[in-house]
């Protein structure tokens, strides 16, 4: 068994860096305003690895899941006002992610949060599957993504699942993952296919990522996505809490943010290390908009961050 690997990450372009060292590709948005504080673990042996995530803001993650594994995700605190999961609002006592023909990562986690993912491979969890005896939970599984446990079963899979602890022996997790997924389980099949709510916002983030440097009106966005404003501005609201030209400013806030905490980053943009050279290179046009909207988003200055990351 490897030792259990920890991180702190103040930023969504951090985390990325991290889980990469894991194997793991994500894209991180952060949604919610004010300086991000998370931190990241990972415990892995041959046979499954057990991922912690928690942070102080709302984020959003994008991502490609390799074929070969599943994972099973549940939020230990209970903060659920933002959680979402693949575009759909999470249940207490819910656990999600399972189905085989998922091949990308789509979730939003509350602030507060503290979300844990066990992830194992595809060939054992389905001959766990496969030892139900009615032979239907292959079937069920490949249509529903989540399932709702009661709360004394939900709690067992937490414990055995605790962060702080060692990994739990192959033979006591089988036996209580095939409880869990028991001809009796209340399986929810939202998720499985994107809505088209929750599949024009997975294209508006992607974008957002892709483009961090690169402002856009909601006229270009309506010929980008094809979708109409009145489809975007609704399906963003009620996914994101904010507009859909507000979410791309955060995001490229944050590309700013992450280009400033980082004095080799920042030095290799056309050997500068200006804040005002930076903002105009992610399409911040006026240094006294931007400065006002960068301290609003993470509580201080730019020049600030600068000064701190030069200093460390």
């Amino acid at each position: 068994m490897s030792p259990q690997q920890r991180f702190s990450f103040r930023s969504g372009g951090e985390l990325v860096d991290i889980v990469k060292r894991f194997g793991i590709h994500w894209q991180v948005a952060q949604i919610s305003r004010g300086p991000l504080q998370g931190s990241i673990s990972l415990q892995r042996r041959s046979d499954i690895a057990v991922l912690q995530l928690s942070t102080n803001q709302i984020i959003t993650v994008l991502g490609a899941r390799p074929s070969s594994i599943t994972c099973i995700a549940l939020e230990r605190t209970n903060h659920l006002s933002d959680h979402a999961i693949r575009g759909e609002s999470v249940t207490p006592f819910t656990i999600h992610g399972f189905t085989p023909s998922i091949t990308e990562s789509f979730f939003k986690i509350s602030a507060g949060a503290e979300m844990t993912i066990l992830m194992m491979g595809m060939h054992r969890f389905l001959r766990l599957i496969e030892m139900d005896p009615s032979s239907g939970l292959l079937d069920t599984i490949n249509s529903n993504n989540s399932l709702t446990l009661v709360p004394a079963l939900f709690q067992r899979l937490m414990n055995l699942l605790d962060p702080n602890q060692e990994l739990p022996p192959a033979d006591l997790l089988d036996a209580l993952l095939v409880e869990c997924f028991s001809r009796d389980a209340r399986f929810q099949s939202q998720g499985v296919t994107l809505s088209t709510r929750a599949a024009l916002m997975r294209d508006l983030l992607a974008w957002g990522l892709e483009h961090s440097d690169t402002p856009i009106s909601l006229d270009q966005l309506t010929s980008t996505l094809f979708a109409s404003r009145s489809s975007i501005i609704q399906a963003c609201r009620e996914t994101f809490g904010v507009g859909p030209t507000t979410l791309l400013k955060q995001i490229r806030l944050h590309e700013v943010h992450q280009t400033l905490s980082d004095p080799n980053r920042s030095t290799h943009l056309n050997g500068q290390a200006s804040v005002g050279i930076i903002a105009e290179l992610h399409g911040f046009k006026s240094p006294n908009h931007f400065a006002r909207d960068y301290r609003l988003m993470f509580g201080e200055l730019p020049r600030k961050t600068l000064q701190r990351a030069r200093a460390a």
